[in-house]
């Protein structure tokens, strides 16, 4: 016989949990993988070493970058010297108008050749920085889509993932 009667209903879901927030980690400098430090699916640190690229080729740009940039700032001091001399010799009218107007425009473009060498040694120190990969996150990590001594370039630059975990999402079909 059926008879009508109470039961309780369960709604049962399927889901599938997912990162709140995944990262990408990617090489921003060409040059050779040295060195994998984190184990793939651990855990990892916001800031915490992932990859170690080979900083020597950065090293040698910054060197010669900061040497640039001294000899830019020893003709910067030449042209200020020598500009410095030439102002009163004007004043006396024993130069002419014309060799102030290049004192000034050669102290002043060799004070543009300063800024311009500053930005080189700053774009290294950049460059040489980006030889340390970090994780910019706490979470779980995924594992090396390159192995040490791989060549990294703009073609194959992605290294891993990085999944936050607190908090982690679920999705629901």
């Amino acid at each position: 016989k059926i008879q009508p009667k109470d039961i309780e209903v369960v709604p049962q879901f399927d889901g599938q949990t997912v990162s709140s927030r995944q990262v990408v980690i990617m090489a921003r400098v060409d040059v050779f993988l040295d060195k994998r430090v984190y184990t793939e699916g651990a855990m990892v640190k916001a800031g915490e070493v992932m990859f170690q690229q080979d900083p020597r080729p950065f090293k040698a740009q910054l060197d010669a970058a900061k040497g640039a940039l001294a000899a830019q700032q020893a003709r910067w001091l030449t042209t200020q010297q020598n500009l410095a001399r030439v102002k009163p010799l004007v004043a006396l009218n024993a130069l002419s108008q014309k060799d102030l107007d290049d004192a000034i425009g050669s102290e002043k473009a060799a004070a543009a050749s300063v800024q311009t060498a500053g930005a080189d040694v700053e774009q290294a120190k950049l460059n040489l920085g980006y030889t340390t990969i970090t994780s910019p996150l706490a979470g779980r990590s995924s594992y090396a889509r390159v192995q040490d001594g791989a060549y990294v370039s703009s073609s194959n630059n992605l290294l891993t993932y990085v999944d936050q975990v607190d908090p982690i999402y679920v999705n629901f079909s």
